[in-house]
């Protein structure tokens, strides 16, 4: 009696269970490459972000509360003058802090930068006072802050900084919050020229975002940890469910082994 029947169907059932088990196991696999990759990306980033914290430490945190300006004939306008080219070359970034600013203080702010050559000093006294002497010139308004910005190629400090706040944007942006942008400004910019042009026009919005969160009493910077935290837990749980399940199917199958050969 033939028995070629018999032997194809059992090595059909042998190839679809070789097949299953797998696509058992490739799940295993594929989560250590996630995990794997994710990891180095979390690492790289953490290794980042914790430079970049590091240059902002000595910022003060604001001890007064304050609210948000509610202006409704505040009229909004450009947010920048470039006077340099380096906010162009990465207007994105630099525009979505400037906004961001604007959304959570009330007060929408103008980035006005320019190039000083020459041996030039000035005092923050100073700088303010150039910045009021613009404000006039470009706002009819006193919903607006001015941050001027005078770019020094090739000196020691890269940039004097000065700002105007009209009598309307004062109630938010006191000496305090002024103080605390300009330390922003210092902390952000500190690496001066080895900065690239998208990277001075991301400062700029990073500048301008961080500021907003700090004298408005914002905590920002634990979002990003609490999402990595929830996600990386997802990843493992996903990966210990399947983990799990290939390990019950190994067992199954060795305590079935006996009574399939038998």
């Amino acid at each position: 009696m033939s028995r070629g029947p018999e032997m194809s169907a059992e090595t059909a059932r042998r190839k679809k269970r070789r097949d299953r088990e797998g696509r058992d196991r490739q799940p295993a696999w594929l989560w250590i490459v996630i995990l794997f990759a994710l990891a180095s990306l979390i690492a790289a980033w953490a290794s980042s972000c914790g430079r970049r914290q590091a240059s902002y430490a000595d910022v003060p945190l604001t001890a007064e509360h304050r609210t948000r300006l509610e202006l409704a004939s505040l009229r909004e306008t450009p947010y920048f003058t470039d006077r340099v080219g380096w906010l162009e070359a990465n207007r994105k970034q630099a525009e979505k802090g400037l906004r961001y600013f604007y959304e959570k203080t009330g007060v929408q702010p103008h980035l006005y930068v320019r190039s000083v050559m020459g041996d030039r000093t000035a005092d923050r006294a100073e700088m303010d006072g150039y910045a009021q002497a613009l404000y006039g010139s470009l706002f009819s308004d006193e919903g607006h802050l001015l941050i001027l910005a005078d770019e020094q190629p090739d000196r020691e400090e890269p940039f004097l900084v000065g700002f105007a706040a009209g009598r309307m944007a004062a109630s938010v942006m006191d000496e305090e919050a002024l103080s605390i942008l300009e330390a922003y400004w210092k902390a952000g910019f500190a690496e001066g020229e080895s900065l690239t042009a998208p990277q001075k026009a991301a400062a700029a919005g990073d500048v301008l975002r961080r500021t907003a969160d700090n004298i408005m009493g914002v905590e920002n910077s634990s979002g990003w940890v609490i999402a990595l935290i929830v996600l990386v837990s997802l990843l493992l749980l996903l990966a210990a469910r399947d983990f799990l399940r290939n390990w019950n199917r190994l067992k199954k199958k060795e305590a079935q082994a006996p009574d399939g050969n038998a």
